[in-house]
């Protein structure tokens, strides 16, 4: 599992800015997507596939996820913010889509 926030974190509050690793659209159809990365990775605007490094990769899924993520490609990085106030010791979560390759 992952760490708990160790305080209240408010709303709209920046909390993550994870650099990526890029794939090519070709590496991905090649390699990646026939990997565990395919669960990990992110859509580029450039047909591009990311890898979120940093903390980007630890945040666990939640269907009422307390943070999102929006893909910066400029520079080629993600943002994560909190989408509610955190309280101290909760766990923080992003929402990983619909088509889950795990149980929630």
């Amino acid at each position: 599992p992952t760490q708990p926030a160790s305080q209240s974190i408010p709303a709209h509050t920046v909390i993550e800015f994870s650099p990526v690793l890029l794939f090519t659209k070709q590496e991905y159809e090649e390699h990646g997507r026939h990997t565990l990365l395919d669960h990990y990775t992110f859509s580029w605007r450039d047909g591009r596939m990311a890898l979120a490094l940093g903390l980007g990769s630890l945040f666990n899924h939640s269907s009422s996820p307390n943070v999102s993520y929006t893909t910066d490609s400029r520079e080629d990085r993600i943002r994560y913010t909190t989408t509610r106030l955190v309280d101290q010791d909760e766990e923080l979560c992003i929402f990983y889509g619909h088509k889950l390759w795990f149980e929630p």
